[in-house]
């Protein structure tokens, strides 16, 4: 099964094509079988495939991998593998979550992660909240965790991110699945992850400790926290479903355009190009905020339209162009901030984004038939940057993290700086920064939430 960008959506019927089994899986049992024959077509359809089967790490991952695959847990192996691919760097190359490959595959129904924990937990720059909760885990809600187990947050949250295949804010984007009992087990933090997991978590300046039972209903029936919507929230309410969160408004003086949406059909998403172009035509608007927090990819050019629209309009000079990232902001989304940050003036607000200038992706799903597991190989470079440019994401010219209080409150801090910033840089494209954008200041800074705080 070939798979690109375009279509990452499909991946929710991999649960109906576990039939599209390499030849080599089919005709093997068990795990290291299935690790071996991974590793072999990741060596094969990967462009730095050759180099990785001849790299010392690659090769003594993999190697180990194969000797302890049959009498890992289930989340060790999962962790194991994925980590074995990290190798790679690209974001894309990875074992798929189990949301996008159909749910938890059958072969792996029945053991710990079939589990999960009474708690929803979501990670933020200032620390690991639980954002929902029932049960014994219900004193916990709006709670910061400090220990999971026999693992303080810091320590878990590194282990998490330990060769990831991909940048740190890519892990950070995805952190809130590390709390099910097989990754916990996995990382260090349990030794059974059929008992009940010790939490320590403050309220304020109030500690709190729960024992939590993980049960195959564990997910069911949590009460969210009650917080308040931010202004873009309403606004996507507003919008409607229908809109995927690709809407266009104004917004005082500005023009405020979200893009979560890059799997979406051509013409819905051809509509919402035509809506952009009208609002920068019109001729009150003094700047132009677009939205790509939460854009995990999709289809690479449907963005290209608007991109050239913005490139040669009014707006494309500083302190007129704000381009809100995250990292959520991947692939296809990472893709266009690219061509944004080469081509035009824009400044960028918010935090790192989740994939590299310079990457690989379209990748290819492989299914293992040991496991169910589904591995995504790339097979495509996407280079929009110069060779010389090795950064691992875009910085934001103008630092703006996600913090549990805001986020709880409503308060959109990024937003706000896109909003009232100024800027009264000349719009000089001689200039070195604007020819060596990638070592533009902002570039050399480093980020630190709190988990990569020393």
């Amino acid at each position: 099964m070939t798979l690109t960008r375009r279509n990452l959506t499909a991946l929710a019927l991999l649960g109906a094509a576990s039939a599209a089994v390499s030849q080599a899986n089919a005709q093997s049992s068990g795990r290291r079988a299935e690790a071996e024959a991974l590793r072999q077509r990741a060596e094969t359809l990967h462009p730095r495939g050759h180099e990785a089967a001849t790299h010392s790490t690659w090769r003594a991952r993999w190697d180990a991998l194969a000797t302890d695959a049959d009498r890992l847990s289930d989340g060790a192996y999962f962790v194991r593998t994925r980590q074995a691919l990290g190798w790679f760097k690209d974001g894309h190359t990875t074992l798929l979550p189990f949301e996008f490959a159909g749910g938890t595959p059958a072969q792996l129904a029945q053991g710990p992660f079939a589990l999960s924990l009474p708690i929803g937990v979501r990670v933020f720059h200032d620390g690991a909240y639980v954002t929902s909760a029932k049960g014994e885990a219900a004193p916990l809600l709006g709670a910061r965790l400090t220990r999971v187990g026999a693992a303080d947050i810091v320590a878990l949250m590194r282990a998490w991110a330990t060769d990831w295949p991909g940048n740190d804010a890519w892990a950070h984007r995805w952190a809130g699945t590390v709390f099910s009992p097989a990754f916990l087990q996995a990382l260090g933090a349990v030794e059974d992850p059929t008992t009940p997991v010790r939490v320590e978590a403050m309220h304020g300046r109030r500690r709190f400790h729960a024992s939590l039972r993980p049960g195959a209903d564990g997910g069911d029936g949590r009460q969210a926290l009650t917080r308040t919507k931010t202004q873009v929230e309403l606004w996507f309410d507003a919008a409607g479903e229908a809109a995927s969160g690709n809407f266009v408004r104004r917004a005082g003086a500005a023009i405020y355009v979200s893009c979560d949406d890059l799997g979406a059909d051509i013409e819905p998403f051809g509509a919402f190009t035509r809506a952009c172009f009208a609002a920068i035509e019109d001729v009150e608007p003094h700047r132009l905020i677009i939205d790509l927090r939460r854009n995990g990819g999709g289809n690479n050019y449907l963005f290209e339209a608007l991109r050239k629209r913005v490139a040669r309009s009014r707006f494309n000079r500083p302190g007129a162009l704000y381009v809100l990232i995250s990292p959520q902001t991947f692939s296809a989304a990472q893709n266009a901030i690219n061509r944004l940050e080469r081509e035009t003036f824009a400044l960028f607000v918010g935090e790192p984004s989740g994939g590299a200038p310079n990457h690989y992706g379209d990748g290819e799903v492989i299914v293992g038939a040991a496991t169910g597991i589904a591995a995504l190989i790339s097979k495509l470079p996407w280079f929009d940057s110069y060779p010389q440019d090795e950064r691992v994401w875009i910085m934001p010219d103008l630092p703006s993290p996600q913090l549990f209080a805001d986020w709880r409150d409503g308060a959109d801090p990024a937003l706000q700086i896109a909003l009232s910033h100024t800027s009264d840089a000349p719009a000089n494209e001689w200039s070195e920064a604007s020819t060596f954008y990638f070592r533009r200041q902002s570039q050399a800074a480093d980020w630190r939430p709190f988990w990569r705080q020393n």
